[in-house]
């Protein structure tokens, strides 16, 4: 789009260490004009699942922790993460980290497959195109001088 920037970042921790990792998203943060989205694995976070996509809210310098604004509320609330804790969990293998969604959906069966052992699941990452990446976070950076991001209300 030519009103937003967006930049992706794959956590490989041989690339990307702790440090560089809390400037990157606390310096985001800061910038009105920025928002960070994040992919880790839940079970870093000892929660229950696997990959997650969540907005980060906040970066709380003096104890080292991030705000994690969970999209799925209704079973996690927003909770502070320590920055390594966080780091950890996002510098993990994603199996379909990059794939050829949504063009490949069509060749998945029409109806939900759910409960699928390991060799059934494979073959769908398979049809889908799937590879293996880090995760990761994403900066979305709004263009313009004075562009900061507002909220809108609809219905009244």
């Amino acid at each position: 789009s030519d009103q937003f920037d967006v930049t992706i970042h794959r956590l490989d921790p041989t690339k990307i260490d702790l440090d560089r990792f809390r400037m990157d998203l606390s310096e985001a943060l800061r910038d009105a004009n920025s928002r960070v989205i994040i992919n880790y694995d839940r079970k870093g976070l000892s929660q229950l699942g696997g990959g997650h996509f969540s907005p980060l809210g906040s970066y709380h310098q003096t104890e080292d922790r991030f705000l994690v604004m969970d999209v799925a509320k209704y079973k996690y609330p927003p909770v502070w993460v320590p920055a390594a804790k966080l780091y950890a969990s996002m510098a993990t293998i994603d199996r379909c980290g990059d794939s050829n969604v949504p063009l490949a959906q069509d060749q998945l069966p029409g109806e939900p497959i759910h409960n699928l052992n390991e060799t059934e699941y494979l073959s769908q990452l398979g049809m889908l195109g799937c590879e293996e990446t880090y995760r990761g976070y994403v900066i979305v950076k709004k263009r313009g001088p004075s562009s900061a991001f507002t909220a809108t209300t609809s219905g009244r």
